[in-house]
C-alpha cells in the first residue's frame, strides 16, 4: 500500500507551460472490471493508449493551429495527424511508476480492477513533439507546391483552352469555355484530396 505522501505527489499535476510541455507527475488511469487479473491488467494498459493517444491529438491539433498558416486546408491536416497519431510509439512515451490490483468477491466469483499510475517520459515526449513539428512543415510544404501546381494547371488549361479556341476559330468557344470552367473547378478538389 504507497504511502499518503506517495499518493498525493502522484495526484498534484504540474501545469503544461506550452504544447508540447510534459506533466511531472503520475496519472491514474483505471481498467475495467475483468474476470481474471490479465483481462484487468489489458483493460488498463488499453486505457493508457487511449488517454496517450487522446493527449497527443490535443497537443498535436493545437500545435497545428499555432504554426500553420491559414490557408492550409483543415481535410489534409486533420488526414496527416490522423496518419502520424496512428504510428505514435504510445508504450515510449510513457512509463508505468506503479500499479494496483484490486481483487473483489462476489458470490459469482472474484472479480479484478488494475489502476496504473503511469508518468510521461520527458525524452520521449520532446522526440514525438520534434517529428509533430517536422510533420506539420512537411504538411505545409506538400500544400504549397498542390496549390503551385493547381495554379500551373489553370495556366495550361487557359492557354489549351485559347488555343484551341483560335484552332476552330471561335465555332466552340462556348462549350471550351465550359469545358475550361468545370476543368479550372475540378482541379482544386483533385489536388487537395490526391
Amino acid at each position: 500500500m504507497p504511502s499518503l505522501a506517495t499518493l498525493m505527489t502522484c495526484l498534484a499535476f504540474a501545469a503544461p507551460q506550452g504544447p508540447g510541455a510534459a506533466l511531472s507527475a503520475a496519472v491514474a488511469v483505471r481498467g475495467d472490471t475483468g474476470l481474471s487479473p490479465a483481462e484487468a491488467y489489458a483493460s488498463a494498459n488499453a486505457r493508457v493508449e487511449d488517454h496517450v493517444r487522446e493527449q497527443w491529438q490535443q497537443r498535436a491539433s493545437r500545435l497545428a493551429e499555432q504554426r500553420l498558416p491559414f490557408w492550409v486546408p483543415s481535410l489534409t491536416v486533420e488526414q496527416s495527424l490522423r496518419r502520424w497519431l496512428a504510428d505514435l510509439p504510445v508504450t515510449e512515451l510513457v512509463d508505468c511508476v506503479d500499479r494496483e490490483d484490486r481483487e473483489r468477491v462476489h458470490e459469482f466469483g472474484n472479480s479484478y480492477q488494475t489502476t496504473l499510475w503511469v508518468a510521461e517520459d520527458p525524452q520521449a515526449s520532446q522526440r514525438s513533439e520534434r517529428q509533430l513539428r517536422d510533420e506539420l512543415r512537411r504538411v505545409e510544404r506538400r500544400t504549397a507546391v498542390r496549390f503551385g501546381g493547381v495554379a500551373a494547371g489553370w495556366l495550361s488549361l487557359a492557354v489549351l483552352i485559347a488555343w484551341l479556341d483560335r484552332l476552330s476559330r471561335g465555332y466552340m468557344s462556348g462549350r471550351l469555355r465550359l469545358l475550361g470552367v468545370c476543368a479550372g473547378v475540378a482541379l482544386p478538389a483533385f489536388a487537395i484530396l490526391l
